[in-house]
């Protein structure tokens, strides 16, 4: 029989809605640019804030084996944030519950290689911030395409680019002369690599811990694992890896 398709109270803090106070990252800006600590340590100490967006993180990132990597690799990391794991958690359960399989209760009925090659692909070597990056726009990209990057993740490569926004004042309109933000896309087919991103756009840049650097991806319109439409990455995995319910 089927378990309900609601979760658990806690649970479902954890993989809903979350409060509209954690919105500390949206702010399309830098936030403590530098940081006395590894990048592992940066995310557990904003995981004690009560606005903190990296709970349920912190709990994949220790999931997938992944802490060791976070901590001492020097690494750029482009970190999804506990609203998009949800909102990805949240398909995988409606998925389930349509084919008439029970639903996901615990982070931990995933497997844990699911959670290590979703959050590879966000991850690429060296430490680069958002200088390092070159110039893209979406709407030009004969013109400024930024540049692919292979993730940690072997089978994934990804777009990077600066986003140059518009100067607006009084009525004018500076080309390219506003504030700058980082676009991290997904390419679907790789034969087109200019066709069909999924973009990601960074809230927060810059964050410089002493093994790399961390970029937080802007929640409100990202989903953990780049799904889409009728393809949803992590939940597809997680169902081929099988779900590994707990016993009651």
């Amino acid at each position: 029989m089927k378990r309900a398709y609601f979760l658990p109270f806690l649970l479902a803090l954890i993989l809903s809605g979350f409060s509209c106070s954690k919105n500390y990252y949206d702010d399309s800006g830098i936030h403590q640019a530098k940081y006395d600590g590894n990048m592992l340590q940066y995310l557990q100490s904003k995981g004690k804030d009560e606005r903190s967006l990296f709970d349920t993180l912190l709990t994949v990132i220790n999931l997938a084996g992944l802490e060791n990597t976070i901590a001492n690799e020097q690494i750029t990391f482009f970190a999804p944030t506990d609203p998009s794991i949800g909102r990805a958690i949240r398909i995988l359960n409606k998925t389930l519950f349509e084919a008439g399989q029970d639903t996901v209760t615990a982070l931990n009925e995933i497997d844990p290689r699911v959670w290590k090659k979703m959050l590879q692909g966000y991850m690429i070597k060296g430490n680069l911030g958002i200088v390092d990056f070159p110039q893209v726009d979406t709407m030009a990209l004969n013109a400024f395409s930024g540049r692919l990057y292979q993730t940690l993740d072997d089978d994934l490569i990804v777009n990077i680019g600066t986003v140059f926004h518009d100067l607006k004042n009084d009525g004018v309109t500076i080309k390219y002369q506003g504030p700058r933000q980082l676009l991290f896309s997904y390419i679907p087919d790789m034969s087109r690599p200019k066709s069909f991103w999924k973009n990601g756009y960074v809230a927060t840049s810059n964050i410089e811990p002493t093994n790399g650097r961390l970029h937080v991806l802007r929640y409100i319109d990202h989903q953990f694992g780049f799904s889409f439409n009728n393809y949803a990455r992590f939940s597809d995995l997680a169902i081929e890896y099988g779900i590994k319910y707990k016993e009651k």
